[in-house]
């Protein structure tokens, strides 16, 4: 017993508090398996395997999906790493509270099992998505940020301002809207902790490199193709879309410029507020390829003389990121997670639903069908409701420790949210999921040190 102790005891912390998330989400792939993959999966999946790549879903995620399958070409395989990533950022969380803050090992290694099994997470852990480890890169920062306010010695290290440019860069390069985040990251960071004079350069270093990586002249070089063309101009066919069916007025020239890029009468006819792939199925992509420039100005134009109700039809969007009760029908698109293998064993045999505890798999569906229905969906589901809690519990928590500066942990999340504002024209969970386990993350935190303050408070007052 002793032996198995000592042995115990020579593992990092946050190896430990990664086990029961590993043993969930591989029991959970096992079931699902090869994993679920959904169009935009598919996609880069594709490119993978014909090795001709864009940069319409971030190139450089889909090279580091690319390089996994050198090892074994299965979706598996690449969701295992996920797996081990995301769970990583779990308990590496979890080691810098034990190690500042003194949380107990047993509650946080109950605490990392009790997140591993709530639905949303072991759904995002095993889907072959982005958004998952751009996600759990978000979950890194918040470690990176606890070790800046509690490790006096932390900038003093030039391996730590070499993570930070690294960590930075990854981020960047593994969604679009990554230089956003990084950018007002960057400033609020720099700001808080300006007495330290180099943070500056990482973030410097990073932005600078990654716009050099991700240059048409570089891509060039490389030959990664630019962005989809349908996918590229469909903000504005869905602002477009938009005009038609409220009461903006069209000029007969305006409806003869827009009808040589979309089908007029598919683009109104099949619209919705918060599903744009109607509105890009309505695009003429070869008019778009020649003339793309002259289409994004007369979008422009019509949009900034309609300026009041494009800003009416974002806050509609963007209600998804803000309002915690959902407009009418807003929670109805784009806000559900996968429960079904999409199967695609006709062009790759090695995706067909090949479940290896088949009878595991009925009551899997079951639980997250029941999770994110109804009214019930609309708690577990909102990304607005975990934000804004996680900003409560870290008030809390820098009230409880007298430190602003814990306010931060929440700042990565938000910052993703502020990122995808200007970028993002509907709204979906997997875009935010950072927000829920940041929450999950703060709650854990939070329930702790709130008790054990109550208990101090009352022997207190018992003494007096």
């Amino acid at each position: 017993m002793k032996k198995i102790k000592a042995i115990i005891s020579k593992i990092p912390l946050s190896i430990i508090y990664s086990i029961p998330p590993i043993v969930v989400f591989f029991i959970v792939l096992l079931a699902y398996w090869p994993g679920i993959l959904v169009s935009d999966s598919l996609v880069q999946w594709n490119q993978v395997q014909t090795g001709i790549f864009d940069n319409w879903h971030p190139f450089y995620n889909t090279y580091y999906i690319y390089i996994l399958t050198r090892i074994w070409n299965n979706p598996g395989f690449v969701l295992f790493i996920q797996i081990l990533i995301v769970s990583f950022s779990i308990g590496l969380f979890f080691s810098k509270i034990t190690k500042y803050y003194k949380v107990n090992k047993v509650y946080l290694f109950i605490s990392s099992t009790v997140i591993s099994l709530i639905p949303i997470n072991y759904n995002f852990a095993i889907t072959l998505l982005k958004d998952t480890l751009y996600s759990a890169l978000i979950i890194y920062f918040m470690s990176l940020i606890l070790d800046m306010i509690c490790n006096k010695s932390f900038f003093e290290k030039k391996k730590n301002y070499i993570y930070i440019g690294f960590l930075s860069l990854i981020t960047m390069l593994t969604r679009h809207n990554g230089i956003l985040l990084i950018a007002v990251l960057a400033i609020v960071l720099i700001i808080s902790f300006r007495k330290e004079k180099k943070l500056w350069l990482p973030f410097a270093f990073s932005i600078i490199l990654y716009l050099i990586m991700t240059s048409s002249t570089f891509f060039s070089i490389i030959k990664v193709s630019e962005a989809n063309y349908s996918n590229k101009y469909a903000p504005i066919s869905h602002l477009m879309a938009d005009f038609l069916n409220s009461d903006i007025e069209f000029t007969e020239e305006e409806l003869k410029k827009l009808g040589e890029y979309t089908d007029i009468k598919q683009l109104k006819e099949s619209y919705n507020p918060y599903n744009m792939d109607y509105s890009i199925n309505s695009q003429k992509v070869d008019a778009l390829k020649e003339n793309g420039k002259e289409y994004l100005n007369f979008g422009m134009k019509k949009i900034f003389e309609n300026l009041g109700l494009t800003i009416k039809h974002y806050a509609k969007l963007l209600s998804f990121l803000y309002s915690p009760i959902p407009f009418y029908n807003s929670f109805t698109v784009g806000m559900f997670i996968e429960t079904d293998l999409w199967v695609y064993e006709d062009v790759y045999p090695n995706l067909a639903e090949n479940s290896k505890i088949p009878q595991l798999l009925p009551t899997l569906k079951t639980v997250q069908s029941s999770y994110q229905s109804g009214n019930l969906g609309i708690v577990t589901m909102r990304p607005s409701i975990y934000i804004y809690m996680s900003i409560i519990f870290c008030i809390i928590l820098l009230k409880i420790y007298k430190n602003k500066k814990l306010f931060l942990l929440c700042l990565p999340a938000l910052c993703n949210i502020i990122s995808l504002m200007p970028a993002m024209p509907v709204a979906m969970t997997r875009y935010v999921y950072s927000a829920f386990l940041t929450f999950y993350l703060l709650v854990a935190f939070m329930l702790y040190v709130g008790y054990k303050k109550i208990v101090e408070e009352r022997r207190k007052n018992e003494k007096k």
